[in-house]
């Protein structure tokens, strides 16, 4: 075997995925794998290309190939924890990212991922143990920016926003053309005029910044700075670039969600059972549109004495996706797997208890009640009553303009929402939303509380008062200031809801009313 043939290859793979050249990596990773079956960098370079790729599911059956070959290789090991925490099999992530460290107790890559497990479950203390550790491990530039970003993200989510920009600067002072790091920064920052010094530095790389990611990034914080200075034109201008590459970057096809809404209304208007799971888990979930107030609302009960804030957890679809036989290594489209569904049964429905209660066991908490906002969760709307006949739903209603504007301002996580960056199939999914929740409302009278956004923002007290009596909740006079409750906000509202309650986000989408025909004729 030549040496020199096997350094250079694996060189060329470590470049073109350090160029997110993933797909160019994953087709010659997979040659390389058969030629060379006993090199683990083809494997791991393969498998992170994948992930990358969205395509975790092979990236782990990979990885599994390399552990056979060498079980106690940390890499593997912490591979195969950062891509089954990626698909929030978090109980598994922990379990290969524990087996590294005890193997190498300065594991940085591990220690890393261990601690964004941990703030992913809201273990605050463990999580900035692992990241500090991780960082005192760092040896170079590449990661000290991957860990001080992760501080960043984590000081951010608990409200801290003075030692967030710290580590958001760091990153920014060693590596300038990192403009996910101005977006950050724009989330917490308000710009008060042209001058401000981060808005002159962010227009400075325009002509710099040449792959999509980093135009993307910019495009979106330059659209939130000029927003603020009331510059709506030029605000809208930036977003709409920011949106044009992130449409096509995720390729969002409407009719997927289209048969996905019409399969469900299929299963529960034909045979929708009142057998349920009798489980006695409260749960308040608290679903809507993303950005209509979901935040909001969990940071007004969560700030209860009882009541644990859960965050945006992705427990309910994992469930449902484990129920329905969904794989998404041989089909992406979870509207396929739904067809195939008649009825759920009574161990279907505990197999799906079982699966969204295990994973909150990694919660730690007291509180007896439990809030979930995932927003999309309003599809589960009739298996959630199945599955936590005592749980609690509350729907969050916005004005329509409102609500898509302010999707379209902002750039969710990679993958995700991918309806919100094109304003007609922004406006489609609206009317699909609009339409599914008439039908919950229809088969599940008085068990779905429907929250408006303005109401409570207009009448804050009243409004709070029938949220808690409907949550089977006393009074609390925390909920009314839920700007100074402390628990992790990981959302694109993380910034406005430090702050108390205000009004200006009503009809705010009349500063660009012009641009958003296109949208009024759809949803109006």
């Amino acid at each position: 075997m030549d040496k020199k043939y096997l350094e250079n290859q694996a060189s060329i793979l470590i470049n073109h995925y350090n160029s997110k050249r993933f797909t160019e990596v994953v087709q010659k990773g997979k040659v390389l794998i058969k030629k060379f079956p006993n090199q683990l960098i083809f494997y791991n370079a393969t498998a992170l290309s994948l992930s990358a790729l969205g395509k975790n599911f092979e990236a782990l059956s990979i990885l599994k190939q390399a552990l056979n070959l060498s079980p106690k290789n940390i890499f593997v090991l912490n591979n195969l924890g950062l891509i089954n925490s990626n698909l929030n099999q978090n109980k598994e992530a922990r379990e290969y990212l524990d087996m590294a460290i005890s193997i190498k107790s300065n594991f940085m890559d591990a220690l890393l991922n261990l601690g964004n497990l941990d703030l992913k479950e809201g273990r605050t203390e463990n999580a900035k143990k692992n990241l500090y550790k991780a960082l005192e491990q760092s040896n170079s530039s590449h990661t000290d920016i991957t860990i001080n970003m992760a501080l960043g993200n984590m000081y951010q989510q608990m409200g801290n926003f003075e030692k967030a920009k710290n580590n958001f600067e760091i990153v920014s002072k060693i590596d300038q053309s990192n403009t996910a790091v101005d977006k950050s920064i724009s989330t917490m920052h308000k710009y008060s005029n042209d001058k401000d010094p981060h808005l002159i530095l962010m227009i400075k790389k325009l002509d710099k910044i040449k792959d999509d990611e980093n135009l993307k990034s910019l495009y979106f914080a330059l659209g939130k700075a000029y927003e603020d200075i009331e510059n709506f034109k030029e605000s809208f201008k930036y977003l709409k670039l920011g949106n044009q590459i992130a449409d096509k970057q995720i390729n969002y096809n409407t009719d997927n969600d289209k048969n996905l809404f019409a399969e469900i209304k299929r299963v529960f208007k034909s045979s929708h059972k009142k057998d349920n799971t009798n489980s006695k888990k409260k749960i308040i979930f608290i679903l809507g549109m993303p950005r209509s107030g979901t935040t909001l609302v969990e940071q007004i009960i969560s700030a209860h004495k009882n009541v644990y804030g859960g965050g945006e957890l992705s427990y309910m679809e994992d469930a449902i996706k484990k129920v329905i036989g969904y794989k998404a290594e041989k089909s992406n489209v979870l509207y396929e797997s739904f067809k195939n569904v008649k009825d759920f049964s009574y161990n279907e429905l505990k197999i799906a208890e079982l699966e969204y209660t295990e994973k909150l066991k990694f919660h730690v908490y007291n509180e007896e009640f439990v809030t979930d906002k995932a927003p999309l969760n309003f599809r589960w709307i009739g298996l959630i009553k199945l599955i936590f006949p005592n749980s609690k739903i509350i729907h969050c209603c916005r004005n329509s303009m409102d609500i898509c504007y302010s999707n379209f301002k902002n750039s969710f996580s990679a993958g995700s929402l991918g309806f919100c960056y094109n304003m007609e199939k922004l406006g489609n999914y609206f009317n699909m939303y609009k339409d599914l929740m008439t039908f919950w409302n229809d088969q599940l009278k008085n068990e779905i509380y429907n929250l408006t956004y303005e109401n409570l923002i207009n009448d804050k007290e009243v409004e709070v008062e029938k949220l808690l009596k409907f949550c089977n909740l006393d009074w609390d006079e925390n909920c009314l200031n839920p700007h100074k409750n402390k628990k992790l906000v990981a959302t694109a509202s993380l910034a406005q809801i430090r702050s108390p309650i205000y009004q200006s986000s009503i009809n705010k989408w009349k500063n660009v009313d012009d641009e958003l025909n296109d949208l009024k004729k759809i949803i109006l």
